[in-house]
């Protein structure tokens, strides 16, 4: 039998039920995700394997690069963002300022036809950072398989090729741990490298020729993460690093 309510009563429930709701959408505002300048992401919830500020085993993620590029190092003017959006301008590559050792580094890239460029990482000599970087390599268009998107740069083929489209959006997330460097494009892993099998300078483990003068083992544990700028226009965005 339903229980009859008296009109106050009614008042009392109605005005309970809507204090309710304000405080659940107050609540729900509170905890939204934040997008921070030059992102068209959340850096804390989105990106990144901390997933959130609330990480137990992650902080939140940072951004490489200030809004102002006052952290990285590079030629002026050849490097810009534009509506969130860091644009090579052409001249030269863009440094952090910062040495990173073990990390994850996310960030999205969009390339012009035969656009060729690359995100270095563990730099200890930039002006020799061909002998003192590794670089993932970032392309569009057809090349030898350690040359192709994926690959690091002339030493590890990724698992297949990956068709890149110009002017389409693509998402990188590299790991470095140790001598452990992998590489996962849009969700798939392309490369698993330990950096303990190249023994010798000049030769990868396949026995097939490298460009360098340094063993891949003895790189440094540690340096500064890069853009490279090498043939027409590529651009990046939601650039963010977790230590780990």
């Amino acid at each position: 039998m339903p229980i009859p309510t008296t009109p106050m009563k009614s008042s009392i429930f109605a005005s309970s039920g809507i204090i309710l709701l304000s405080a659940v959408l107050a609540g729900c505002q509170g905890s939204s995700p934040s997008v921070a300048p030059g992102f068209t992401a959340d850096v804390h919830g989105d990106i990144g394997p901390g997933h959130g500020a609330d990480s137990k085993r992650w902080s939140a993620p940072n951004a490489v690069f200030a809004p102002d590029l006052s952290n990285a190092e590079f030629k002026p003017g050849s490097w810009a963002w534009e509506d969130g959006v860091l644009v090579a301008k052409g001249g030269g590559d863009i440094w952090t300022r910062e040495a990173y050792g073990d990390f994850v580094l996310n960030l999205d890239f969009r390339c012009q036809e035969k656009a060729n460029s690359g995100v270095f990482l563990r730099c200890s000599d930039i002006p020799d950072w061909l002998n003192s970087a590794i670089e993932i390599q970032i392309l569009q268009g057809d090349a030898p398989d350690k040359h192709l998107v994926g690959a690091v740069y002339d030493c590890v083929a990724p698992t297949r090729q990956i068709e890149i489209v110009p002017g389409t959006w693509y998402h990188y997330t590299i790991t470095a741990i140790g001598k452990n460097i992998k590489v996962v494009l849009n969700g798939e892993e392309l490369v698993d490298m330990k950096l303990d099998q190249w023994k010798e300078a000049g030769k990868n483990p396949d026995g097939t020729p490298n460009k360098f003068k340094k063993a891949y083992k003895d790189m440094a544990k540690s340096g500064r993460i890069g853009l490279q700028y090498h043939t027409n226009k590529v651009e990046f965005r939601n650039i963010v690093v977790d230590r780990l």
